[in-house]
């Protein structure tokens, strides 16, 4: 049964005259309220199509705005999800937009970022309602290199078709989604499109191939701990108190396991067993699972090996979870949503009623060489197959007023809060002055933990709004 919680939201699937319309000419329009930031905010939603290209190849992307009416330069903040390959449902129905999914129901989004800034949530081609013109030449789209200039065009094709030239843009991507925001940044700056804040979410910090790997991968100890706490793994001393648990762990991972990673072959033997049994206390494992010769656990191996005793895995997005949770069939509301209170009819919904296209098996990672060594790192759980590129790195340096947001879920086995810290803070200039680092006690979608799903909405919210 598809339930609606309608309190507080205004339907209005009907024809507005052009001369009161919000949204562009193609676009269907609606408008609705809910109470978000503690009022009620009237606000239009637009649905519509832009044409895009790579080279021969024409597809349309298909977004969902949501506009307050009356600012011309309210900031646009443009969102998408990751995958690659995955549309814009998590976060929009389930962390940013003004209508969240609760228990089966659409309900409204107290904490939405509506209340500081506009929203464009983008379905990539291949996902969503969003397709490539002829589907012999999807895959032309499925690529990291084409994606980025893709998105940047559609973006330019936006601001024009809704007249906001001098609106100030937001990018914010979730997962792989944060590969997208960057290198759009880059883009959209060399093109001379001015972009005031980049939120990245559970992706990291995409900068390339990093100099400081080691010191990225000793921090990820910080997040083990975390989990090993929380399923009551560690010794009796260290389960008293998490944050001085943490603090400990984060000291010796900097000071000690950071320059052993670095040149392991260099260390003595009785160095060695100490570093091993230092690790094994922080992460709950046996010592025996550890190799004495790299000193290092991969993310696959301290899930699969925590609680292998139990005969059970660790989920890769939030490690608290062993095994996949069951799937929320909450697609027939997504779909009723947009063909009755948004009174969007055309096409279908890749993945609800109609086929999923396997963007992801398609990926091209075409920014960056694949080698031996990106590959085995992705075949142990470290990211995807090959690097990233500095983008955000390069879009801050040619913008000197380019500000980012970075959040992570302490319990992601993708990403690490302390290792971004590292990161930002061995950044050269001024570009870590301009980093905003959160870290929430949940997984990859941190937002879903009841606990952090206020303050995360409140925090981007405030970094969003403040870009106007």
């Amino acid at each position: 049964m598809i339930r609606w919680a309608l309190t507080g939201m205004i339907l209005a699937a009907t024809a507005v005259p052009a001369a009161a319309r919000t949204c562009a000419p193609d676009a269907v329009e609606t408008r609705h309220s809910a109470r978000i930031a503690g009022r009620t905010l009237t606000y239009v939603a637009c649905v519509g199509a832009l044409p895009v290209r790579s080279g021969t190849a024409q597809a349309r992307i298909v977004y969902t705005a949501y506009i307050v009416p009356g600012a011309a330069r309210r900031p646009i903040s443009f969102v998408w999800n990751g995958g690659p390959g995955a549309d814009s449902r998590t976060l929009q129905f389930h962390a940013v937009g003004p209508r969240v999914l609760r228990g089966g129901a659409l309900v409204d989004n107290a904490d939405s970022p509506l209340a500081a800034t506009d929203l464009v949530f983008v379905d990539p081609v291949g996902t969503g309602f969003s397709h490539a013109v002829d589907p012999a030449q999807a895959a032309t789209f499925y690529g990291t290199v084409a994606d980025i200039a893709v998105t940047a065009d559609f973006i330019e094709s936006f601001r024009r078709h809704y007249r906001r030239p001098s609106s100030p843009i937001n990018l914010v991507g979730e997962s792989f989604g944060t590969w997208r925001a960057s290198g759009v940044a880059e883009t959209l700056v060399e093109r001379g499109v001015p972009v005031a804040g980049v939120a990245l979410i559970s992706g990291g910090i995409p900068l390339g191939e990093e100099p400081q790997a080691n010191r990225r991968r000793a921090l990820s100890l910080v997040n083990r701990a975390a989990t090993a706490f929380a399923l009551g793994k560690l010794a009796p001393a260290l389960q008293r108190d998490r944050a001085a648990t943490l603090a400990e762990v984060e000291r010796w991972a900097n000071g000690v396991y950071a320059p052993a990673l670095a040149d392991p072959a260099a260390l003595d033997a009785p160095r060695r067993a100490a570093i091993v049994a230092a690790l094994a206390r922080y992460q709950g494992l046996d010592p025996a699972t550890i190799d004495p010769a790299t000193l290092w656990v991969s993310p696959r191996d301290f899930r699969t090996r925590l609680l292998a005793a139990e005969g059970k895995t660790l989920d890769i997005f939030d490690m608290r979870r062993t095994g996949r949770p069951e799937p929320v069939q909450d697609d027939a509301v997504v779909l009723a949503y947009y063909r009755e209170a948004l009174g969007y009819t055309t096409g279908r919904y890749a993945g609800i009623d109609g086929p999923a296209d396997a963007v992801g098996g398609q990926w091209r990672y075409d920014q960056s060489p694949i080698t031996p060594e990106s590959l085995a790192r992705a075949m142990a759980g470290e990211g995807p197959p090959s690097a990233s590129q500095p983008w955000i790195q390069r879009a801050m340096t040619k913008a000197p007023r380019l500000r980012v947001w970075v959040a992570t879920g302490l319990y992601d086995s993708l990403n690490s809060c302390a290792g971004n810290a590292a990161t930002v803070a061995g950044l050269a200039g001024d570009l870590s002055r301009r980093f905003t680092l959160r870290c929430y006690a949940g997984g990859h979608m941190m937002y879903e933990d009841r606990q952090e799903t206020a303050r995360f909405g409140k925090e981007l919210a405030a970094f969003l709004g403040k870009n106007a």
